[in-house]
């Protein structure tokens, strides 16, 4: 019994009547009724009543097109879920995210294009630093990472593939009411006498080295007098007052109702956004995931 059998019985048992299904499969009538007899051959069971005019399902007829539809059934979803996998349309993908978000429009609209575009794609979104991203990625319980390109290193290299989706530049976060607020850039030099806030070495170690060089580079050393484990943090401190933080975004939009990013303009600090994902994983969905991310990418300045 092959499964082209069970879709003729089904044509006909449906239409009861040999010479329309037989138009509607495509097939010519006499060799259409063949495999039905060869198939009530095979089971030992008449399946149909014939009648002067088409035929009529036996009582083991409809008891077996009940169940040859939930196979038929079955085994179309098999071949679509298939096709989905195969397509990109089907599948989960787990996403690291930090909050590298937060500075970053272009992420969270490419997430709602994704979904938009490959509804069927679970996004599994995880809440995990730049750090356990490479780790995770690597021990292959994280799909893709974003991630700064300063977080990965030249071992990576042979584990990791990656895709820039954009850039951001190191700004000031500023109250609103300070007077940095309301220029357009500042100068290191102006920094030195400014309780500043900065990142911690111990979270982001790669990223806090090239920050703090480009500074001493820059000929100020900043006087940083809290470092933030999180932008959330620093953020929180800035909007009481309790001093001006580095941030890396991609404008200098307004963060909040009461803080505001200003350019350094001597610093000329930029940062690579990018996607990171294990060679070896040739998903369609995942590929799917990294094109449509990569579309977004014409939304920061160029450097």
């Amino acid at each position: 019994m092959e499964l082209r059998h069970l879709r003729y019985f089904r044509a006909i048992g449906r239409e009861e009547h040999f010479g329309r299904a037989a138009i509607a499969l495509r097939i010519a009538q006499p060799a259409l009724t063949r495999q039905i007899r060869d198939l009530e051959q095979e089971l030992g069971v008449e399946l149909f009543e014939r009648l002067p005019r088409g035929v009529r399902l036996s009582n083991a007829g409809r008891v077996f097109l009940e169940e040859v539809e939930k196979i038929l059934s079955q085994v179309d979803r098999a071949v679509d879920q298939a096709k989905g996998l195969a397509s990109g349309h089907l599948g989960t993908i787990r996403v690291g995210l930090s909050e590298i978000i937060s500075a970053f429009d272009f992420i969270s609209y490419g997430l709602l294009n994704f979904r938009a575009s490959a509804p069927d794609v679970t996004l599994d979104l995880r809440s995990i630093g730049p750090m356990q991203q490479v780790i995770a990625l690597n021990e292959g319980t994280l799909d893709v990472g974003i991630i700064y390109d300063a977080h990965l290193d030249s071992g990576d290299a042979n584990l990791l593939q990656t895709s820039q989706i954009g850039v951001g530049e190191t700004m000031l976060a500023v109250h609103a009411g300070h007077p940095f607020s309301t220029r357009d850039a500042v100068s290191m030099a102006e920094l030195a006498d400014e309780p500043m806030l900065g990142p911690t070495r111990k979270t982001s170690p790669a990223y806090y080295d090239r920050l703090m060089s480009a500074c001493v580079e820059s000929g100020s050393a900043p006087n940083i007098v809290q470092e933030c484990t999180t932008n959330s943090v620093m953020f929180s401190l800035v909007a009481v007052g309790m001093g001006i933080g580095f941030v890396t975004a991609a404008e200098p939009a307004p963060l909040a109702q009461n803080i505001r990013l200003v350019r350094i303009k001597d610093l000329g600090l930029k940062f690579g956004v990018l996607l990171a994902w294990r060679r070896r994983d040739q998903s369609a969905a995942l590929q799917r995931f990294v094109d449509v991310m990569a579309r977004h990418n014409t939304l920061l300045p160029s450097e």
